[in-house]
């Protein structure tokens, strides 16, 4: 019975299911996601279970497509897990019949899954741990959160021509005093140019509710990204060995 159970879930048809209905649920997501931007734009500003006990819980009806994204990707991880697990077990019973190149190129997309499993893993800790919070970017302004941010000038330029965008915001320059204990830095933001610090980054950006040029600094703590970059990094490196090499095995015959 747990047998029949393993085969069916590590099943690729269920791969193909489970990848039309997450489709299918995408495509329902950016519906509500388009109808209801007052309740789904705060998930950029806060952890998942910030959003949902502020905005989430309110609206049941409008959220029931991220449950089942959820029940679904972890349905995918779970799939690609089991037949990944699978291969890898056949791959290496065979390996003494092999050369090392043929294993290495069989084995490479069962490594490819893992990495996106890994990545996975790291976006959905993102989610629900870290930081994720603003404080305006006025000089004076001074703030723990948690670590401890003074704004110490704030440097603006504007377009002087062409005549369409004279007056208009080009650039920004922030320069930030940091403090976490007895360690304490200084810092320099600017539009598209964000700083790091003990696992923080700093992101300059307008905020739109605010009159005229109304700045505000995004402070993030993403451990996720402990994950998601070196499974990310892996990822590339692979692919790029792996489909070249396999289109000159077949063109090689």
């Amino acid at each position: 019975m747990r047998q029949r159970i393993w085969k069916f879930c590590g099943n690729v048809s269920v791969t193909f299911y489970l990848l039309l209905f997450i489709t299918i649920n995408l495509a329902a997501a950016s519906f509500y996601v388009k109808l209801y931007p007052q309740i789904f734009k705060p998930l950029n500003n806060f952890l998942l279970q910030d959003w949902f006990r502020l905005y989430g819980q309110n609206h049941p009806d409008k959220i029931w497509w991220l449950w089942t994204m959820f029940g679904l990707l972890l349905a995918l991880a779970f799939n690609t897990g089991i037949c990944t697990l699978d291969r890898m077990i056949n791959l290496l019973a065979k390996r003494k019949k092999m050369s090392l190149k043929t294993f290495l190129l069989k084995i490479t997309p069962s490594f490819i899954h893992i990495f996106f499993l890994i990545m996975l893993s790291g976006h959905f800790i993102s989610m629900v741990s870290g930081f994720n919070g603003s404080i305006p970017a006025a000089t004076g302004v001074e703030m723990s959160v948690p670590v401890q941010v003074q704004v110490l000038d704030q440097h603006c330029d504007y377009y002087s021509s062409p005549e369409l965008l004279k007056g208009s915001l080009k650039q920004c320059t922030v320069s930030l005093k940091l403090q976490a204990h007895s360690e304490r830095t200084l810092k320099q933001i600017s539009f598209l140019k964000p700083a790091t610090w003990k696992e923080f980054s700093f992101h300059l950006t307008r905020d739109k509710k605010a009159k005229e040029d109304g700045l505000k600094i995004i402070i993030k703590h993403d451990p996720g990204l402990k994950l998601i970059l070196p499974g990310f990094t892996a990822l590339i490196l692979l692919m790029l060995w792996y489909f070249p090499t396999l289109n000159k095995n077949n063109k090689g015959g």
